[in-house]
């Protein structure tokens, strides 16, 4: 058990809440750039997808970008496992190749189904191994600086989904399709290097019982479904839940629908380069944010979810290559903050050495939502004939599940 030993030979300290941990949130930047930043540009694939498999329905190519995202969530509990019992630098490092594989294999594929192992699965797992241990780490290295570490780390998403969009569709025009998610590997590659930097930290929280030192060397154990007790974390994940449903049917459709309207490909792409953009701005804003006794983390993020949910369902009114500029720009900004909120209210909801699981909660919780809202809004779009429909059941999902938090 490496990770274990490692730990056990270093001196237990209180969270540095600085120091070395600015290094881990800056490497959590670009790791969450080369895997969340290409993830949520997937969008940019929908109709090429389309074009490369004749026949495949809306909701089939869409079951690609959703397994990817969903599977990302779904495999948090065994990331951060892993991460326990073998150090999270490994294993994030790990994750990097095994995504660069699952692109660099999708190549090959012959049929929609192949990218569902390859994007899907391999891609989803190995993104999921860097993305949940980087934020795990986070929440072990800051205390009070938290908030503004997620939000200098998650910037990095934000990043990626600007510069990425517009890239995609260079490289699809240039290369197709199979040569951009070959060169998606060798960025995605750039994991490794970035989870170097990740160093091992042995806090004084899990020195203090020698159960807890077992429980971490245990496979698994991570999942401790025994937080679901907790009335707060309990409702905030169900809140979760209807959020994540639906909050990626931007990432899938905006640039679809633009199409649909007559908007040509590198106009459509730069929406999403707008969103992202925009969203490196929501994650700052959000970093800074204060916390009043009155105005938790918690009603915060309910607040931005809200917001986004309202924002989803004026889409069917945006009309014009203006009018949907205008709901990148305010999707964009909402997105952002609604990120590093999420995870810092984890954080503040429950204790350190309980971090990891409620992490791995949340991101399950995530998954199985995220599988299941775009496969249904996607069948909205073969019955309907338009892309409005997934909008405003979006919307409207992202928009109760912002209330909830209301209720504590």
């Amino acid at each position: 058990m490496p990770g274990n030993r490692q730990l056990k030979n270093r001196t237990a300290v209180d969270p540095p809440d600085g120091g070395w941990g600015w290094v881990v949130a800056l490497a959590g930047s670009g790791i969450l750039a080369s895997t969340f930043g290409i993830i949520h540009s997937s969008g940019i694939f929908f109709v090429p997808w389309r074009e490369q498999f004749v026949g495949a329905s809306a909701a089939e190519v869409a079951l690609v970008s959703t397994m990817v995202m969903g599977i990302t969530n779904l495999a948090a509990p065994i990331a951060s496992s892993l991460g326990g019992k073998f150090g999270f630098r490994p294993v994030i490092m790990a994750g990097g190749v095994l995504a660069a594989a699952g692109f660099c294999l999708s190549w090959f594929a012959t049929h929609i189904s192949h990218l569902y192992i390859t994007v899907g699965c391999l891609v989803g797992f190995g993104s999921s191994l860097s993305v949940t241990n980087i934020l795990v780490c986070l929440g072990r290295y800051f205390t009070t600086k938290r908030l503004r570490a997620n939000s200098i780390s998650t910037l990095g998403g934000s990043l990626g989904a600007f510069a990425f969009p517009p890239l995609f569709q260079l490289l699809i025009d240039e290369y197709g399709t199979k040569g951009a998610l070959l060169i998606a590997g060798g960025i995605i590659l750039h994991v490794v290097p970035l989870g170097a930097l990740v160093r091992p930290i042995h806090l004084k929280a899990e020195a203090t019982s020698i159960t807890n030192l077992r429980k971490q060397s245990r496979f698994l154990s991570v999942l401790d479904v025994s937080l679901l007790k907790e009335p707060s974390l309990l409702i905030f994940l169900i809140s979760v839940g209807f959020v994540a449903s639906n909050r990626q049917a931007s990432n899938i459709y905006l640039i679809p629908r633009a199409k649909f309207l007559g908007i040509d490909d590198y106009p459509a792409a730069f929406l999403m380069s707008i969103a992202g953009i925009l969203g490196m701005f929501g994650r700052g804003i959000a970093g800074v944010l204060p916390e009043w006794e009155k105005y938790r983390r918690i009603d915060q993020y309910g607040t931005v979810a809200v917001l986004m949910g309202f924002s989803m369902m004026l889409v069917p009114l945006a009309v014009s290559y203006g009018s949907m500029v205008a709901y990148s720009v305010v999707i964009g900004l909402l997105f952002g903050a609604l990120i590093p909120l999420t995870i810092t209210t984890v954080s503040d909801l429950v204790e350190i050495e309980r971090l990891p699981s409620a992490m791995g909660l949340r991101m399950f919780v995530q998954g199985v939502a995220t599988l299941a809202g775009p496969a249904v809004s996607g069948a909205l779009r073969d019955v309907t004939g338009s892309y409005d429909a997934t909008f405003l059941l979006g919307g409207a999902c992202v928009l109760f599940g912002g209330l909830i938090p209301f209720s504590l």
